[in-house]
């Protein structure tokens, strides 16, 4: 009965045992390293400059309280400081044993973000974000020119993790699809432009989009459903020394709704020009920093 008693004891002390254990790495854990580490393996391998409060140490994994992406010097077309916020981004051992995947998920802009990569496939990367609020994303809400609104659901997969890493390339490949819902865009500083123009906010109910990422990014399809209804698709030939530089082609079929045609005032003569019946048919075609006036395409 002995080696009983001692095992009962055993088991009775086991837990208090691992306790002590952990709260010693947890108080002990280097956090402020990791964090710091991972802004430099950002910044340096991927030009992606975060802003990483110190990582945690819980019982199921690790946790970020905070992960903040900034913009970067080359991203002039961003508004200053803060762009996107992830929080409590969780990563967990379990699935990593089981699954033999790196899974990590956080809450972001009062949605969920998640992100997947096998172990074993270090090239792919995939992501997936699901009820995204607009209006609280700083890179939005920071827009001097426009108040955005609307629900986002996106899902990435980047297929050149490596050679994205490595620095051969700084341009991802992949697949990019996903809806904005309830959107609502209101221009600001238009009445400055065009005096007698009160243009009201232009609303969508639904814009869905695919996007084949690359050198050459070909814009699948984005269709609109709303005040504007319509489709566009081209290509974006990326230019990765200066993106805004970039050179568009783009198609743009659009028919204003009754509502907004009656509230263009002058402008609407500047799209009749544009218009074939009442749908607008336009190709954007040249850099996006120095965009010229659209075509008109031919009316069929």
């Amino acid at each position: 009965m002995k080696w009983f008693n001692r095992l009962f004891l055993l088991l009775l002390a086991l837990p208090v045992l691992l306790v002590i254990v952990f709260w010693g790495l947890k108080n002990n854990f280097p956090g402020d390293n990791l964090a710091d580490m991972l802004e430099q393996q950002a910044a340096g391998r991927f030009g992606i400059p975060l802003q990483v409060s110190p990582v945690e140490l819980e019982w199921q994994g690790f946790q970020i309280p905070e992960l903040v992406l900034m913009r970067a010097a080359g991203w002039k077309f961003l508004p200053r400081g803060d762009l996107f916020i992830l929080e409590n981004l969780t990563f967990q051992f379990l699935p990593t044993l089981l699954k033999r995947s790196i899974e990590l998920s956080s809450n972001s802009h009062g949605g969920d973000f998640e992100l997947k990569t096998d172990l074993f496939m270090e090239d792919q990367i995939s992501s997936n974000f699901k009820n995204i609020q607009l209006k609280t994303i700083p890179a939005l809400s920071g827009l001097s020119y426009a108040d955005v609104e609307g629900v986002l659901g996106l899902e990435t997969t980047v297929n050149n993790l490596s050679a994205l890493r490595t620095g051969k390339t700084s341009i991802p490949e992949g697949e990019l699809k996903g809806a904005l819902e309830n959107v609502k865009i209101r221009l600001i500083g238009m009445a400055m432009i065009f005096p007698q123009l009160d243009l009201p906010p232009v609303e969508f109910s639904s814009i869905d989009f695919e996007l084949s990422l690359g050198p050459v990014m070909q814009i699948r399809k984005i269709n609109l459903k709303g005040m504007l209804t319509g489709m566009m698709e081209g290509t974006l030939r990326m230019n990765p020394k200066k993106l805004e530089a970039s050179l568009l082609d783009l198609r743009v079929q659009l028919v204003p709704s009754p509502e907004l045609s009656s509230s263009l005032g002058t402008l609407a003569m500047v799209l009749k020009s544009y218009q074939c019946g009442n749908r607008i048919d336009i190709q954007l075609k040249g850099p996006l920093n120095r965009m010229p006036p659209p075509k008109r395409r031919p009316c069929s």
